[in-house]
């Protein structure tokens, strides 16, 4: 039998995502339990190992940590991380976090300020509108073509349409839609929603994940 699952994290995508699409995607039931903001700081975040979310409980034991080792355990769990693809799933996934630490800067600037030595007010500044303006059609026009043919001659080469070798997708597929989903869906300032259509194929690639059963009626906005 299966085991009985409870993912808890904040009523978004984010972190989570790719573990709930593992889920998914390999047909296992899960709680999929959303944390409201206001109880975050002072109910729920002392009750977690390490003042972070996503957590993930089975069978109602203590809580499981750290959404990249829940995805790769829930991998293990279907078959979406199969031992004789383990190197180019990691390669996959690698690729993908390097685009996201590209992204990373041009996104918290706005969130939290503080950690680039501006003040908490910065993103409500002119100053701050300027830079977070400039870093992220930076990031459009130069950083993420670049990572979307990186990612193009991947699924090329993997010649069954994911990013891993074969005809079934895995884990890095699991990570790497909402990772490039995020850009289409309209609510980042100066990230216009058509910004993957210079590469039809990764369009493709996502709407295809998409058409998986359980996963595209999920979603309400951006490609998918």
């Amino acid at each position: 039998t299966m085991p009985s699952i409870k993912l808890s994290y904040f009523g978004i995508e984010a972190a989570a995502e790719p573990v709930r699409l593992a889920l998914v995607v390999s047909g296992i039931e899960f709680e999929d339990h959303h944390v409201p903001f206001p109880d975050w700081r002072e109910k729920v975040k002392p009750t977690t190992p390490y003042g972070q979310l996503p957590v993930m409980s089975i069978d109602g034991g203590p809580m499981k940590t750290q959404s990249g080792a829940m995805l790769r355990y829930v991998g293990t769990m279907g078959d979406l991380y199969p031992r004789e693809k383990t190197y180019e799933i990691e390669e996959a996934i690698g690729l993908i976090q390097d685009m996201d630490r590209a992204w990373g800067p041009c996104l918290m600037i706005g969130m939290k300020p503080e950690s680039f030595g501006y003040p908490a007010d910065f993103p409500k500044t002119e100053e701050g509108q300027k830079l977070i303006e400039t870093m992220r059609k930076k990031f459009v026009a130069t950083d993420l073509p670049m990572y979307l043919g990186f990612i193009s001659g991947m699924l090329k080469s993997s010649g069954g349409g994911w990013l891993a070798p074969g005809d079934k997708p895995t884990i890095a597929d699991c990570f790497a839609v909402p990772n490039l989903r995020k850009f289409t869906r309209g609510h980042i300032d100066h990230v216009p929603t058509d910004c993957l259509d210079s590469h039809p194929e990764i369009v493709e690639y996502i709407k295809r994940f998409c058409d998986l059963p359980g996963v595209g009626e999920r979603y309400s906005n951006g490609i998918g």
